[in-house]
């Protein structure tokens, strides 16, 4: 009988905690599942008391019902359809919610956000959005309104799982923690129902999600464990660096990020991420960007210290701060909320291989402990998945709650950010930066324009004249933190525009577009002024994208139509770290990830920082529309002459004309006009239409000039990826398919057939992150063949290149078929790390890479010198001057020196000599050879090693050539200014020794002809 007694008060026990107190129990199967799923050690705890049950509802759907499964069941994981139909399903349940659509990816899978609060609070959605949006620009707004709406409206608090598609537990957790808000009536969940209005994105990499479920399920039944097939592909473009998008905007999933801030304002954003041991809560270890208002840095300890005591209170190992990401780089997704306004913050928890188990086995490094990890992981222990899932949120309810509890201090914090911000525009320069609209690369400055409005900032037109003073650009060097977050534009109010399909009508609604997608102004070309930077023969920047006089101060005028960006705004944050010049500095920690991005620099555009705060009086009036600059064509012939301007947009126009294109090989003289040698010379009405799209000028001509000329033979191009990395040469692919320059996309694998090439005129080879001995051999053998192929049962796979097997490179026979397409006379281009292959394999004689030990030079804005001038690579860029370019640590390459004229040549045959020089590797363009002229913008320490090295080699081999780059110029959608480099060497692939053969000799004088 006792043994009965015991055994019913053990059941008792057991029983307690599903009950939720007097009005709600547990969904008792759904509670017994999770406590099956969740580790049992007699020393740690890997759950609490928050997470440890599932409140039960009769008209709300668990996880369970739709999906058949408990989150944090091992094996188990979601595609993103089966997690939007369980979002759907609460919503069309629970009246405590209301799903939103914020658009569709690249490949047409939706990303959705799910509002949850109390009843009330979710019927007035718009008035709490409409508080947000005035608290964010608080310009006119009386004391009474401020001090009634800081009362009145409540923190959005916005939590996003998955945007690294291999990080899965977070789509997992987030349902059940939705259905957890919506349902369970404890007097914490009601507090956070109350007073915080909580938004979920499950998926935001909804492409890659498939994917990675897709290769977890195949790797589970090949039961290759860590030896399965990588994620090559996560979005279309972009893998890990679709966390690197939050300057420029370029990808979908960005584009609709961006757009649900704009149209929430969201006081917190709050990204899961899994990496390291066992939860880090985000604050970051310096050197913050300055742009950060110490506000922000203040809130992120808070909730980072609230959140550790709290769970290292019930008995969670291993939860930390501090040790983890920097806060330098603005690039994350994460810091277009920490530069308009508001609190971004990110977790990462320890990650469970996709939906299984492991044994903790850890470094000293991290178990040791610190005064940031009193409490460090532990060795040992089991973690599954549902360890995950408890930690993440167990972790999210507690900020939520402290949030909840602490409202009001949260929106003075949000409204003082933005006063802040306004009030620095108004106080300390710069007071405004200025765009001029005639300069050489007007068009990129318009798409800079553009990029701002994008980011909610305000830009003014000058209605005339007048003169005003420029400051040295501001240098984000890290002195005292400086206020810098901001609000919103008044005329950025978004409204309702469309249902979602298959959804209720009254619950379902999709986020507008933000204000890229408004009407696009379109203006004529610039008239060309001698006052203006950038003017003739520069670059922008006074030059070729170089820091220059534009960055000097003094006087300049504005002109009638030049942009104007107050700093007397909002959201100018964005704008200010963009355009400044960063300097790391040589005792800083080891940067987490770029250290210089001066955007202006990179895109070869002038800008002016303005010291003088009477600028902001001065006569202007809103841009209200995004801007294009239509090109023009003058003159009535039938020839078309058109200037190369050093940038994408000139280099791409053979793709473009529709007819016949020649290219000056000298410079010349028409109509009393000078043109520089790389014009275009085209023959066909069509080139008007696109000189006119591409924003360029052309002169029409009776005649073809007296001036030798090559034509332009459109290249049949061969774009190599490996089945090891994807995400380098995503860049190059976005970049290529935004110009239009069409390509054939293949595997290196596929090199092995030694006919695959012969069809194709430019092999281009992209930054692929190994070597060329790497990219031979491939991945290891050991182990079963490793597809990646649409089938039943990996439907999401394939999409963009298959393959039976992904762990054979190239192999000799690719190697060596590579070497015969060059020496026949095709083109080679490679970048940054795959410049490696063609000197590893002997293919360039004469080229080496230097090993250097002390350089810092992590991902930053350099200057270069062009060398060999005459080359094609090099046109638009035709006044010789320095220009700014990209460069990441490697590799540092170098080209042997032709050998001296003198005895040591006696008795050799003149034309044996000729031919060695010709085979000879040319640096087209090289670093800087002076220390203090190298660095504009980022870290460089030690630059010795790198001091004339290298930039961009021109190797002839056989009857072609290999040319590489040994900085990137497709990097991140961020390097406009160096797309034409690359653009022009794939344009005139087969005359890329034209300018050796115009040294030659006296060339006859010959009408150029664009079939010539």
């Amino acid at each position: 009988m006792r043994m009965i007694h015991r055994q019913l008060a053990s059941f008792a026990a057991l029983l307690a905690p599903v009950i939720l107190g007097a009005q709600q129990q547990n969904d008792s199967a759904y509670t017994a599942r999770i406590r099956e799923l969740t580790v049992v050690d007699s020393r740690y705890k890997f759950t609490t008391e928050m997470v440890d049950h599932l409140p039960a509802s009769a008209t709300v759907p668990t996880p369970l019902k739709v999906l058949g499964y408990v989150p944090g069941t091992i094996g188990k994981l979601s595609h993103t359809a089966d997690i939007n139909k369980y979002f759907r399903a609460l919503a069309a349940a629970s009246p405590r919610t209301k799903i939103f659509s914020l658009g569709m990816s690249d490949e047409d899978r939706e990303e959705i956000v799910l509002a949850i609060a109390d009843e009330e609070t979710i019927k007035r959605l718009d008035d709490y959005r409409a508080m947000a949006a005035r608290l964010a620009d608080p310009r006119g707004m009386p004391a009474d309104e401020r001090a009634r709406l800081v009362k009145q409206a409540k923190p959005i608090y916005w939590v996003l799982g998955s945007i690294h598609s291999p990080e899965t537990g977070s789509p997992e957790m987030l349902m059940e923690m939705a259905y957890r808000l919506a349902v369970e009536e404890s007097d914490r969940i009601k507090g956070i129902r109350a007073n915080v209005i909580t938004l979920i994105t499950p998926v935001q990499e909804v492409d890659g999600r498939d994917r990675m479920v897709d290769v977890f399920n195949q790797s589970r039944a090949m039961k290759t464990g860590n030896l399965g097939q990588n994620l090559v592909y996560w979005g279309k473009y972009t893998a890990h660096d679709n966390n690197r998008d939050g300057m420029v905007i370029s990808q979908k999933i960005t584009q609709n990020y961006l757009k649900g801030f704009l149209y929430w304002r969201p006081t917190i954003t709050h990204d899961l991420h899994e990496s390291v041991p066992f939860l880090y809560i985000s604050t970051g270890t310096g050197p913050y960007n300055d742009e950060l208002d110490p506000i922000v840095v203040g809130e992120w300890n808070t909730l980072a210290y609230q959140e550790m005591t709290e769970l290292t209170r019930r008995g969670l190992p291993g939860v930390w701060t501090h040790g983890f990401y920097d806060g330098w780089a603005p690039n994350y997704v994460m810091a277009i909320t920490q530069l308009h306004n508001s609190l971004g913050r990110f977790y990462e928890t320890y990650t469970s291989s996709g939906a299984d188990c492991q044994t903790v086995n850890l470094g000293a490094a991290q178990t040791s402990k610190e005064w940031f990890r009193p409490s460090p992981p532990v060795n040992g222990v089991k973690w599954c998945i549902r360890s995950n899932i408890n930690y993440q949120q167990s972790g999210v309810l507690v900020a939520l709650k402290y949030v909840a509890d602490n409202r009001e201090t949260f929106m003075e914090n949000f409204l003082a950010k933005a006063q802040r911000m306004i009030d620095r525009g108004k106080t300390s320069p710069p007071y405004a930066y200025v765009i001029p609209r005639n300069q050489r690369h007007a068009a990129e400055a318009a798409d800079l324009v553009n990029l701002f409005r994008l980011n909610a900032a305000e830009v003014q037109v000058a209605t005339s004249d007048f003169t005003t003073t420029r400051v040295a650009a501001p240098v984000e060097d890290r002195g005292p933190a400086i206020p810098g977050t901001s609000g919103t534009p008044r005329d950025t109010t978004v409204t309702k525009t469309a249902v979602v399909p298959d959804a209720p009508a009254t619950n379902v609604v999709a986020v507008p577009p933000p204000r890229d997608m408004a009407p696009t102004l379109t203006m004529p070309p610039p008239a060309r002024r001698a006052d203006s930077a950038g003017a003739g023969g520069g670059r922008g920047r006074g030059g070729a994208g170089s820091a220059s006089a534009a960055r000097d101060a003094g006087p300049i005028t504005v002109h009638t139509g030049d942009w104007i960006v107050r700093m007397d705004q909002p959201y100018t944050a964005t704008v200010r770290t963009v355009l400044a010049i960063q300097k790391y500095k040589v005792d800083d920690p080891s940067p987490y990830d770029d250290t210089g991005w001066t955007i202006d620099e990179l895109r070869h555009v002038t800008t002016y920082a303005i010291g003088d705060s009477s600028v902001l009086s001065k006569p202007m009036q809103p841009l209200g529309m995004n801007v294009v600059l239509d090109g023009k064509t003058t003159g009535t012939g039938g020839i078309l002459l058109v200037r190369h301007l050093g940038d994408w947009r000139s280099a791409v126009l053979p793709w473009k004309a529709g007819g016949k294109v020649a290219v000056a090989d000298t410079a010349f003289t028409a109509d009393g006009a000078t043109y520089p040698a790389g014009t275009f010379i085209i023959d066909g009405a069509k080139a008007r239409d696109a000189v006119k799209s591409l924003g360029l000028e052309a002169t029409a001509v009776a005649s073809a000039p007296q001036v030798r000329s090559h034509a332009i033979s459109l290249p049949r191009i061969a774009y190599i990826h490996t089945w090891q990395e994807t995400q380098n040469e995503g860049w190059v692919r976005f970049a290529l398919d935004q110009l239009g320059v069409p390509y054939t996309y293949m595997a290196d694998q596929k090199l092995k057939n030694s006919a695959v090439l012969d069809k194709y005129d430019v092999v281009l080879f992209p930054h692929s992150g190994q070597g060329g001995l790497s990219l031979v051999n491939g991945r290891s053998m050991a182990g079963p063949a490793i597809p990646w192929r649409a089938t039943a049962s990996t439907p999401h796979l394939g999409k963009w290149d298959e393959t039976d097997d992904m762990r054979p490179g190239m192999g000799l026979e690719g190697a060596a078929g590579l070497k015969r397409f060059v020496e026949r006379g095709g083109l080679l281009l490679v970048e940054g790390s795959t410049s490696r292959l063609p000197i590893e394999l002997g293919f360039t004689s004469g080229v080496s890479e230097f090993q250097s030990r002390t350089l810092g030079a992590r991902g930053a804005v350099y200057r270069a010198m062009p060398v060999t001038k005459w080359s094609p690579i090099l046109y638009g860029y035709d006044d010789g001057s320095p220009m700014s370019v990209y460069f990441n640590s490697t590799p540092l390459l170098a080209v042997q020196e032709a050998p001296r004229s003198g005895a040591q040549n006696d008795g050799i045959d003149p034309s044996i000599l000729a031919a060695q020089q010709k085979m000879r590797a040319r640096v087209i363009l090289k670093f800087h050879d002076k220390a203090d002229s190298l660095g504009i913008s980022g870290m460089l320490n030690n630059p010795g090693d790198m001091l004339g090295k290298a930039a961009v080699i021109d190797a002839p081999v056989g009857n072609g050539h290999v040319v590489m780059f040994a900085i990137r110029p497709f990097w991140r959608q961020e390097t406009q200014g160096s797309f034409a480099l690359a653009i022009n060497a794939i344009a005139n692939w087969n005359h890329l020794d034209q300018g050796e053969l115009v040294k030659a000799g006296p060339v006859s004088s010959t009408g150029a002809s664009p079939g010539h």
